[in-house]
C-alpha cells in the first residue's frame, strides 16, 4: 500500500519591514486613542486636577495592556497635563495660575494675528462657517450647559482659525484655545451670568460682522477686547468672597 509523503511545512516568513509596521500600528492606535480620551477628559475636568492615574485601572477601562497606556500618559505629561511621579505613579497635573499672565498675553497675540489674517483672506464658504458657529453659540449660550456653551464657543474659534488659511498659525491658535480650557471652567464659566452671556454673544457677533466686512483692523481690535472681557472676569472669580464682609471685633475671645 502506497502511502502519501507528506508536503514540507513552509518555511516560516520573516516578517518584512511593511509587516512590521502592520504588527505595531493597532498598538499605536491604542496609544492614541488613549491619550485622545483621556485628554479631553481632563480638559472638560472630567478628571479632575490631582486625581490619582492607576495604569492597571485605565489598561481595563480602555481593554487594553498597560503599555499603551503608558505611552499615552508620556504624550499627556509633554503637555503638562499629566505628572509622573518619582515611584512610576502619575496624577493629573493640578491646575494653577503660575504662568497665566504668560498664558494670555499668548493667547492675545495668537488671537489677534488670526482675526487679521482670518479678514483678509476669508473665503465665502468660510464666511458661512463662521456665521454657522456663531448661530450655535449664541443657542448654546443662553442654555445652562456649561460644557455645551464651552464647545460652540470653541467651534466658532476654531472655524476663525480655518478661515485664515494657515495651518501652521492655527495649530498654535487651537492649541491655546485648548490649554485655557481648564482655566474657563474653573474661573470664567461659575461667574457667567445673564450679563456675560449677552456681552459674550454680542462680542462673537462683532467680530463675525467685522470679518464678513474684510475690516482687518476692527477684527484684531475685537479679538483683543474679547480676551480681556474673560480675563476680568476669571481676576473678579479669584476676589475674596467673604472676607472683606467680616468686621473682626473682640467679641469672639469671648466664645472661647
Amino acid at each position: 500500500m502506497r502511502t502519501r509523503r507528506r508536503a514540507p511545512a513552509p518555511a516560516a516568513v520573516k516578517p518584512t519591514r511593511e509587516s512590521k509596521d502592520e504588527i505595531s500600528r493597532p498598538r499605536q492606535r491604542g496609544s492614541t486613542a488613549v491619550y485622545e480620551d483621556m485628554r479631553e477628559d481632563i480638559l472638560s475636568l472630567k478628571m479632575a486636577p490631582g486625581s490619582p492615574l492607576d495604569e492597571i485601572a485605565l489598561a481595563r477601562r480602555f481593554g487594553l495592556s498597560r503599555t499603551p497606556v503608558r505611552e499615552a500618559l508620556l504624550m499627556l505629561s509633554r503637555e503638562s497635563l499629566v505628572t509622573l511621579l518619582p515611584n512610576r505613579s502619575a496624577i493629573v497635573t493640578p491646575h494653577t495660575m503660575s504662568n497665566a499672565h504668560e498664558y494670555m498675553d499668548a493667547l492675545v497675540l495668537l488671537s489677534r494675528a488670526v482675526m487679521r489674517l482670518a479678514a483678509e483672506v476669508r473665503t465665502e464658504a468660510a464666511l458661512r462657517e463662521i456665521r454657522a458657529r456663531q448661530d450655535a453659540y449664541e443657542e448654546a449660550a443662553r442654555q445652562a450647559d456649561v460644557h455645551a456653551i464651552l464647545a460652540a464657543d470653541l467651534g466658532f474659534h476654531r472655524a476663525v482659525s480655518d478661515a485664515s488659511g494657515n495651518e501652521f498659525l492655527g495649530s498654535f491658535y487651537r492649541l491655546s484655545l485648548d490649554y485655557g480650557r481648564r482655566m474657563r471652567l474653573l474661573h470664567y464659566y461659575p461667574l457667567f451670568d445673564a450679563a456675560e452671556r449677552a456681552s459674550s454673544i454680542a462680542e462673537h457677533a462683532q467680530m463675525a460682522d467685522a470679518l464678513e466686512q474684510g475690516d482687518a483692523e476692527r477684527s484684531e481690535s475685537l479679538a483683543g477686547q474679547h480676551v480681556f472681557s474673560e480675563l476680568r472676569v476669571v481676576q473678579r472669580s479669584l476676589e475674596p468672597k467673604v472676607g472683606l464682609k467680616f468686621t473682626l471685633g473682640e467679641g469672639w475671645r469671648d466664645a472661647s
